[in-house]
């Protein structure tokens, strides 16, 4: 007897293949890894990205100040980072004043610039997730790779956001991702927990029971960064995705279902006026190469 074709299992949705993110969030994010592939090379996509496991750290691992200094060594390798040249500081819910505590809000990490030298500051209270503390280490270096060495300044607008969508180009996008949005328990069960920030002041705060967004990423944005990343690398079935929390992945899949229906190998698919398609080639720099912003 001839059976009926089963249908996608309503838990296995088919993959949707529009962009998941708008025109303006899409165009801004192509082009900024277009122009991060002119600023760096292709270098910081083509190598293996970072994944939690003992790579990074051990088993033993608890949060002491030598095993930070070890995880801050270790990002500082990928990134073409000098760690002797480089202050980190840590501190704790103590040292942020009331302000902090009042608004309930922290920051987890900082940086600036003291006596020519990038300074880094760390949330000691964060330092037993290393998968967290990753992330935190990761944008503040990233800090270092585009103000430090005079890249961008504070002036632009977006350069917060640029700052974290450069985590994903150094292959620390697992962590920075699954950091955007953070999970508690309550006692009403399991519920988005706001626990920290990845830079020096939140940019969206706002709640809606028991759940939080903080950063300046959103899970889609990740996402669709996240696709791109790996279409540069022409992966169209990354195994590091199972890394990704669920939300995030979907995200992927449907920006690599995307781009695999509208956009060839190397290039992405936004058009400006009369333009074609951008195409992401290594442009030699014509200006001074900056190795590390700690000179």
């Amino acid at each position: 007897m001839n059976r009926e074709p089963e249908g996608p299992r309503p838990w296995s949705p088919a993959v949707r293949t529009d962009c998941p993110v708008g025109v303006a969030h899409q165009a801004w994010i192509e082009a900024s890894i277009t122009w991060f592939v002119r600023q760096f090379g292709l270098e910081p996509v083509l190598r293996g990205i970072a994944v939690p496991g003992p790579e990074l750290w051990s088993a033993a691992y608890t949060g002491t100040p030598e095993q930070i200094d070890g995880l801050v060594a270790k990002v500082c390798e990928v990134m073409g980072i000098d760690p002797s040249g480089l202050v980190v500081e840590l501190f704790g819910r103590a040292d942020e004043g009331t302000a902090a505590t009042r608004d309930q809000r922290r920051a987890v990490g900082h940086h600036h610039v003291r006596d020519g030298r990038a300074v880094i500051g760390l949330d000691m209270t964060e330092a037993s997730d290393a998968a967290y503390l990753i992330a935190v280490i990761a944008h503040e270096l990233c800090h270092v790779r585009l103000l430090g060495e005079r890249r961008i300044t504070t002036e632009r607008k977006d350069h917060e956001r640029l700052t974290d969508l450069l985590t994903v180009f150094f292959g620390f996008g697992v962590f920075a991702t699954n950091a955007a949005l953070r999970f508690g328990e309550t006692g009403r069960g399991f519920s988005v927990q706001p626990l920290g920030h990845l830079d020096e002041r939140t940019l969206n705060a706002a709640r809606n029971d028991g759940c939080s967004r903080l950063g300046y990423l959103t899970e889609r944005e990740f996402g669709y960064a996240m696709a791109c990343y790996a279409w540069l690398r022409h992966e169209t079935e990354p195994a590091w995705a199972a890394h990704l929390d669920p939300g995030p992945r979907a995200f992927l899949r449907q920006g690599l279902a995307y781009l695999s229906r509208g956009a060839g190998p190397g290039e992405f698919p936004t058009r400006g006026p009369g333009t074609a398609a951008i195409a992401v080639r290594v442009v030699p720099k014509t200006d001074p190469v900056w190795l590390s912003g700690l000179h």
